[in-house]
């Protein structure tokens, strides 16, 4: 055999080679996702935990994903360099006389790379990944092992150059996004698994949403709530409560400010002194307090192993400014949630293509920021009708004009405790890019 033929054979073993452990970094990596998910059974994740290294794979996804995105980048490299030569190579060895055309050799030597590297490297080991998870990682952590050892210094290096790189440009290195990122690769496998409903993938994305959002988001104003004031008679109370229909009511003295307990309708009628009046404060629940600025999680979190449906929300000095619901928690996770006793009105409608809109009172600003894609910077006001109020400073008339947050806004209905609605006409610049 020629010295020509065994360079060609060994340069075509360095490039299966090449591919070969591509194919194993994307088990692996796939693998791992699929451990972060939960989707492997706690027995089998805790023997793998057991394997020499493997923990702290496992353990340290930021890093992980860095070796992985960097080892996966040099094997495609070299793959790519490696082609070109080899292409050329190969026509002058079947055809010695005939010097093939640089473009013919470059075109042929793009579409075997990505051929061969797209389904053996990529698809290929992704699905066996995909279909065990465990024993894709028991064949290829060893691999990203290696890698991590071999690239150590680069990685370094690299990583000490993209620091100086990010500080010139003003960016933090921590909101880098990791390969592995949880919530990055729920969002993308959830949209591109088959067997996940609309709806389902619609309460995935909501989810890591609500990551982003405080009980100051969906909390229900104090002026729009409805109490049971103990200084009030109780047939007084019971009207207004049969007028509001809710099922639990804030037990005040006074205002929401003095708040002693919550008072559910279920226990009003439970009584046997209906009839004859009630004592609410022996019927009284207790009630739980948030701030603003607790996440939702948190407050779902609480709600749910405390069974508290509603609780007050407080600002920085200790005032109530609202309360919210365990049921406007759960509507940030799967919608609207709407009963036969609920109206069908929609607080945000579009009037036409060129963003104008029909806007309730009590649209929050949350809403209104993602329907309509602007951004309003106001963290205490959590509806637009008090967002309107407190950029006037009063309560507007019917036909007041403004303009706010790149809105111009057109009041259209209100009373003397609150704007009921509006009509919003966008500018040209109030859309965020």
């Amino acid at each position: 055999m020629s010295e020509e033929w065994i360079s060609f054979l060994f340069s075509w073993g360095i490039v299966v080679l090449m591919l070969i452990l591509h194919a194993y970094l994307v088990m692996c990596e796939i693998s791992l996702v699929k451990f972060r998910y939960g989707e492997v059974e706690t027995d089998a994740m805790k023997a793998l935990r057991l394997r020499r290294g493997l923990a702290k794979l496992m353990d340290n996804g930021d890093q992980t994903g860095r070796v992985v995105r960097f080892s996966k980048t040099l094997c495609t490299v070299a793959v790519g360099l490696l082609l070109m030569p080899l292409v050329s190579d190969f026509f002058e060895l079947f055809k010695p006389k005939q010097s093939p055309d640089r473009w013919i050799v470059v075109l042929v030597s793009f579409v075997s790379a990505v051929s061969v590297h797209f389904f053996f490297a990529e698809i290929f080991p992704r699905g066996l990944a995909m279909k065990n998870p465990v024993k894709g990682l028991e064949r290829s952590y060893r691999v990203l092992l290696v890698f991590q050892i071999v690239t150590l210094p680069v990685m370094l290096f690299f990583r000490w150059l993209k620091r100086m790189l990010f500080k010139r440009l003003g960016v933090d290195v921590d909101d880098e996004l990791n390969p592995l990122d949880l919530d990055v690769q729920i969002r993308a496998m959830g949209e591109d698994s088959s067997h996940l409903s609309p709806v389902v993938r619609a309460i995935v994305s909501r989810t890591l949403q609500m990551q982003d959002l405080v009980v100051h988001d969906v909390l229900l104003p104090r002026s729009q709530v409805v109490i049971y004031d103990v200084e009030v008679d109780f047939e007084t109370n019971l009207k207004i409560m049969q007028a509001a229909g809710h099922t639990r009511y804030p037990i005040c003295k006074g205002d929401l400010d003095d708040c002693v307990g919550i008072l559910h309708i279920k226990d009003i009628f439970r009584t046997d002194g209906l009839n004859k009046g009630i004592d609410p404060l022996k019927l009284k629940r207790s009630v739980a307090t948030f701030s603003l600025e607790t996440s939702l999680e948190d407050a779902l979190e609480r709600m749910l192993r405390a069974k508290f449906h509603m609780a007050l929300v407080v600002d920085e000095f200790g005032g109530i400014v609202g309360v919210v619901t365990l049921e406007s928690i759960l509507e940030e996770l799967v919608g609207e949630i709407q009963d036969e006793f609920d109206a069908e009105e929609e607080l945000i409608v579009r009037l036409d293509s060129n963003g104008s809109y029909r806007i309730s009172g009590l649209a929050t600003i949350h809403d209104i920021e993602q329907k309509l894609g602007v951004s309003i910077d106001n963290d205490e006001i959590s509806t637009f009708g008090g967002l309107i109020t407190a950029e006037l400073g009063r309560i507007p008339a019917r036909g007041d004009t403004m303009k706010a947050h790149g809105l111009f806004i057109t009041i259209e209905d209100v009373d003397d405790r609150r704007v009921i609605s509006v009509k919003v006409q966008q500018t040209p610049h109030s859309v965020e890019n």
